[in-house]
């Protein structure tokens, strides 16, 4: 698939593997990853990407940013359910120089559910002007959980700004308290919660396309809401 005009695309359907963004492209990508997929970025391209994980199918997916002054944002939503064990693989290569990558992970795991998660980042040498961020908040939300997080920096340029973080955390008391003080049950304050960062992680979807970015929230919170007694 070669992608030659600004648009929003949905390939969660589409089966082919590689993925061309040409030159100057401006796009908007959501993917839940039935196949596993090569993207590359051409000259001045700019790509977010949109993704929602659920299953226990291995996902994998590279990206490569190939030319410069590329632009990568990528937000993953990932859900461990039924005692599953969910495993991503993600592969990013930056060979040109003033392109930059902006990476954010959003993972809530539910009781006894697993999440294994590698991420590696490649940065050829000779050149110039990169930045890459990664960036992933693991909730929980129960007493017992397990994941696995390795990112992977492989840096062989001087000029690079290149950094990543981990937080881990459960819902705090304090704003479940806040909330049923205001006469919300508890089942509908986790539910605001959770809906309150699922919202944050695809805002910028919103104003891409609205109508997918509604139907894609309602997706995400009856699937991850449903386990509230």
């Amino acid at each position: 698939m070669i992608i030659k005009e600004n648009w929003f695309y949905d390939l969660s359907n589409y089966l082919d593997s590689e993925v061309i963004i040409e030159d100057w492209i401006v796009v908007a990508i959501y993917d839940s990853w039935n196949v596993s997929r090569k993207i590359f970025l051409k000259q001045k391209s700019f790509l977010q990407f949109f993704s929602f994980l659920t299953d226990e199918k291995n996902h994998t997916i590279e990206f490569f940013q190939k030319e410069e002054n590329s632009k990568l944002e990528v937000r993953y939503l990932l859900f461990s359910k039924d005692e599953t064990i969910l495993k991503s693989r993600i592969y990013s290569k930056i060979e040109s120089s003033f392109s930059k990558s902006d990476v954010k992970i959003f993972s809530i795991i539910w009781e006894k559910w697993f999440i294994d998660l590698d991420w590696v980042i490649e940065i050829s040498p000779n050149i110039e002007k990169v930045s890459w961020h990664l960036v992933e908040e693991n909730l929980f939300l129960w007493h017992t959980w397990k994941m696995k997080w390795i990112p992977t920096l492989l840096v062989r340029s001087d000029d690079v700004e290149a950094s990543h973080a981990c937080r881990i955390e459960k819902i705090s008391e304090k704003n479940l308290f806040y909330l049923k003080s205001r006469w919300i049950q508890e089942k509908t304050a986790y539910y605001l919660l959770l809906e309150a960062n699922i919202k944050s992680l695809f805002s910028c979807l919103s104003m891409i396309n609205n109508s997918f970015y509604e139907s894609l929230l309602f997706e995400t919170t009856s699937k991850i809401t449903w386990n509230f007694k």
